[in-house]
């Protein structure tokens, strides 16, 4: 979900894939301009990749099988905003700009499995995209062999590459992710030892390339797991590391340690509680005046859930995510906490359906910057439908997002960097089979912000659809 807001980017190394396991990234905050080119590169790849990618993943066949997949896919991105307008060097005053994209490609998928004799199991996939702004091929292998009782090896392979021309750039980029993971299970089955080994390598070109660096990246994860057993918490206790090197600024070669904890437990009539915390602390590998890469990060995630009738479940979300930089700023690199929360009720309906309403509450603080400081208040409402296959959700919400307004710009009169508004938005997705063994994909988001400076209104609608067909 986008907003307004223009936390800084703090993770550029961090997209890369993470450990089953591990925590994943955060999601980025951007303005505008931060806001089109996230979606422009997202929507498309969602419908191509990561709604097909998850069936890929984690599933070996028992039997061969070879199975093709052809379509077309299509997706826009639009957000209206005010900016400065100039008239050569002469201010002209603010203006409601947009940028519509409009892409469209062909799509095509391979998808092959089966035994390799007494080597184990194996999963392939390619996913290929050309189009008006995208060029796009990912490949991915999945390999799995049990060479002993308790013993299982998995070799993960990924390889990506795009050209994407979106908003008027020219991006290349060039992508290897290879993971190979050890568990050993004890005899029993109630603990499990993961050792994972992988690479990021990534390559970057282009005219519109000019914020993210080549680099060479590896990393290494230690899990130990213990199942649940009668009144017991299931446990998981982790710890890893990530080491990465620029090639063209070694400024920013750094390495990061991770620690992770997962508890997950039953509770009385049938209920359930989870609790997941990671910690991570990345530190430069030189004497560097930035504290660009020297921070302690960190975030922790708790869930409840407490059947209260037959199809009504009581559930909570509490989550806390935040940056403490060795050498903190005003500017950029400045400490910051973002505390979320989110009670609701979830109703099980006829016909597979499920219904979830209730308010979700955030606040960030940040000690050392006033105008970054808010707290939002929302309402809620979640539809969803799991039945033979199809999934839908249809997800409305509005709210109000208070900024704090600083001391000195409440006694100079001046606009702060942000105004506080009211917030509309909804979101959809559907994962529908239709006739002829096709499929159909659609996701959708549209936003609107009223706020109490009217310059910084503004709008967005993104929209993606693939359709394709099984042979």
């Amino acid at each position: 979900m986008q907003d307004s807001s223009r936390l800084p980017d703090r993770e550029p190394a961090r997209r890369g894939a993470a450990p089953p396991f591990a925590r994943q990234p955060r999601a980025r905050r951007a303005g505008p301009a931060g806001a089109r080119r996230a979606a422009g590169e997202g929507a498309l790849a969602l419908l191509l990749v990561a709604s097909l990618a998850g069936e890929a993943r984690g599933q070996f066949p028992d039997t061969s099988f070879l199975r093709f997949e052809l379509g077309g896919a299509s997706d826009v991105t639009n957000e209206r905003f005010y900016e400065d307008a100039f008239d050569d060097t002469t201010f002209t005053g603010r203006r409601l700009t947009g940028s519509p994209e409009y892409r469209h490609s062909a799509v095509a998928a391979l998808e092959a499995g089966g035994l390799l004799g007494g080597a184990g199991r194996y999963r392939l996939r390619q996913d290929a995209a050309a189009g008006n702004r995208l060029l796009r091929s990912s490949t991915r292998l999945d390999w799995r062999g049990e060479p002993s009782e308790g013993l299982r090896l998995t070799l993960s392979p990924d390889l990506d590459l795009r050209r994407d021309q979106s908003f008027g750039g020219d991006r290349r980029e060039l992508r290897f992710r290879p993971d190979g993971r050890v568990r050993f299970t004890s005899l029993d089955r109630t603990q499990t030892w993961d050792l994972l080994l992988g690479g990021d390598w990534l390559r970057t070109s282009g005219t519109s390339e000019l914020t993210t660096l080549d680099r060479n990246a590896g990393r290494a994860w230690l899990r130990w797991g213990r199942a649940s057993l009668e009144g017991a918490w299931e446990s998981e206790l982790g710890y890893g590391a990530d080491a990465r090197a620029f090639p063209d600024s070694v400024e920013r070669d750094h390495v990061e340690q991770h620690g992770a904890l997962m508890l997950r437990r039953l509770l009385p009539g049938a209920g359930s509680a989870a609790l997941d915390v990671q910690l991570d602390r990345r530190t430069s590998y030189y004497r560097v005046s930035s504290t660009r890469d020297r921070f302690w990060s960190g975030r922790a995630d708790a869930t409840a859930f407490l059947p209260l009738h037959d199809r009504l479940t009581g559930e909570l979300w509490l989550s806390l995510d935040g940056y403490r930089y060795d050498e903190p700023d005003t500017s950029v690199y400045f400490d910051y906490w973002l505390w979320t929360a989110r009670p609701a009720l979830h109703w099980s309906l006829a016909r597979d359906w499920g219904v979830r309403v209730g308010p979700r509450l955030e606040w960030l603080a940040a000690p050392e910057v006033p105008a970054e400081r808010y707290t939002q208040v929302a309402a809620v409402l979640e539809f969803e439908r799991l039945h033979a296959g199809d999934w839908w959700s249809l997800s409305p919400s509005a709210g109000w997002r208070q900024y704090q307004r600083s001391s000195a710009t409440l006694s100079l009169a001046e606009p702060d960097l942000h105004s506080s508004y009211l917030f509309v938005e909804a979101e959809v997705f559907a994962d529908l089979a239709i006739p002829a063994r096709a499929r159909l994909r659609l996701s959708a988001n549209g936003r609107f912000e009223r706020h109490e400076d009217p310059s910084q209104d503004a709008s967005s609608l993104y929209l993606a659809m693939d359709l394709r067909r099984k042979f």
